[in-house]
């Protein structure tokens, strides 16, 4: 299978654990009990920047929660930095702000086609979802992509929803298998068994659909994840587990030096080219276009 190799130094930033909804499934446990983060988001934003980041990839929680998300997104666009952000879109459906358009693209998290994701986040969520894509896409020009979890039960139903995804116009969908949160009772409903096998199965589920969505297909298998940077809540570098292990720690985002390895440690900017150069390397993300 193709791989697909990111161009940009990228990093997932969950800016806050809190978020409007509590999700059973949510690899970082958020909810609307968890308060905000208390440190200076500018601060890090400036940090990254050091560091050779290219691209923020904002998480959470809920991006669009986070108080000062508006004048981060400001403030990143004024470094020179790429912006995505990953929603559940709730926010966005009661207004979406003119800045919006400083991201490269949104997009939009989906658990399944129309009854598989209903049941889990909603009667009316998954066209809800749709509608706001349609307004992105329409009124504000925005390039919009779908976040489509791979569980047990929605593996099942993926060219139903490309198909779906391609009459709103999506310009790209992304597989991700399903993430660990160390819920065993959620783990044992959602887990898959073989991700490699099931992303090996994509192929035929996806064919048909590739000249359909501008910007492709890709799954990623995180079943690896030793390529994938995320900095918390807490404004550490993390190498988040795909199991019941705990995720790596490689340092607080202000250390000089960060682990890259159990005793390797190297200086900051160096530790996350080694992280990139694993990403360009490793067989975890597929192109499936």
């Amino acid at each position: 299978m193709a791989r697909h190799f990111s161009t940009h130094r990228i990093v997932c930033w969950r800016l806050s654990r809190y978020c409007n909804r509590a999700c059973p499934f949510c690899l970082s446990t958020s909810g609307p009990r968890i308060k905000h983060p208390g440190h200076d988001p500018f601060m890090v934003a400036n940090r990254l920047l050091e560091l050779g980041v290219e691209k923020i990839s904002y998480s959470g929680g809920e991006p669009f929660e986070y108080p000062l998300f508006s004048r981060l997104v400001s403030h990143v666009s004024g470094l020179g930095m790429l912006q995505l952000v990953t929603t559940n879109g709730d926010r966005l459906s009661t207004g979406v702000p003119d800045w919006v358009k400083s991201f490269e693209y949104i997009k939009l998290s989906f658990y399944g086609p129309r009854p598989v994701h209903d049941r889990l986040m909603g009667r009316g969520n998954y066209d809800q979802q749709l509608s706001l894509a349609g307004r992105l896409i329409s009124a504000h020009n925005v390039t919009v992509g779908a976040n489509y979890m791979l569980s047990t039960e929605s593996v099942h139903h993926v060219r139903e929803f490309l198909a779906d995804m391609a009459v709103i116009g999506f310009n790209d969908v992304l597989f991700q298998t399903y993430i660990y949160n160390r819920r065993t009772h959620v783990d044992s409903r959602f887990a898959l068994h073989d991700t490699k096998q099931v992303i090996a199965g994509l192929r035929d589920a996806v064919s048909g659909y590739a000249n359909r969505l501008p910007g492709g297909m890709k799954a990623h298998d995180y079943s690896q994840r030793h390529w994938y940077i995320v900095l918390d809540d807490l404004g550490r570098l993390t190498l988040p587990s795909s199991a019941t292990e705990p995720d790596f720690i490689m340092g607080r985002v202000t250390d000089d030096v960060l682990q890259v390895e159990p005793e390797v440690r190297t200086s900051a900017r160096s530790a996350l080219e080694t992280i990139w150069k694993r990403r360009y390397e490793t067989d975890a993300i597929v192109d499936l276009s």
